[in-house]
């Protein structure tokens, strides 16, 4: 009982609450950027409790620095983990888009060949005529993909683009229900 009366176990309790609350924050942000409409709710309801929580423990004890720096590492700890969540989901899709100095049609089968479409453009650049291959991939797939680019065309400039939602296009089959943590409804696999 000595760690309780000592107070050592509150400033725990706001730091892990703060955590728990600012990581689900940066995740309800991110869903609701990407149109998560049923769960975003549900994520409120329980980032607003631990909120409370950690506030309530730290309103009785303002004076005291410890809680307050509890309070404000939290913060801090709960916005890196909140990133790091969000990566580790790689939720939604995105926009892949290669630029080459030309035509590579084994990187175009290649791509083609995991599932996904691509829309080939003609283009002139700064050091004269390329080529502007685009993608649309699940988020969770870009790293594979981009390592098949990076390989098979080294010198590739390559950027990629968060996209809320498709209508069409040509995309890996998956399982039922939602699609890389968009509805269904919102995504028309394969064509």
């Amino acid at each position: 009982m000595d760690f309780l009366s000592a107070g050592a176990l509150i400033p725990l309790l706001v730091f892990g609450a703060r955590v728990i609350d600012v990581s689900l924050e940066t995740l309800r942000i991110i869903l609701l950027a990407r149109g998560g409409r049923l769960i975003v709710p549900a994520i409120a309801f329980v980032e607003i409790l631990f909120w409370i929580v950690s506030l309530g423990l730290v309103v009785n004890e303002f004076t005291n620095p410890v809680y307050l720096i509890s309070y404000g590492a939290g913060f801090a700890a709960g916005n890196y983990a909140g990133i790091l969540l969000e990566e580790r989901l790689a939720m939604g899709i995105c926009v892949l888009r290669v630029i080459t100095s030309e035509e590579d049609r084994a990187l175009i089968d290649a791509i083609r060949a995991a599932g996904y479409g691509v829309t080939v453009v003609a283009a002139e650049g700064l050091h004269g005529p390329c080529t502007i291959f685009y993608s649309v991939v699940r988020r969770c797939d870009l790293l594979p993909i981009a390592r098949v680019v990076e390989e098979m065309s080294p010198c590739a400039f390559c950027t990629v683009e968060d996209v809320r939602s498709t209508t069409r296009g040509t995309f890996p089959r998956s399982g039922e229900g939602t699609w890389s943590g968009i509805p269904r409804q919102a995504v028309r696999i394969g064509k």
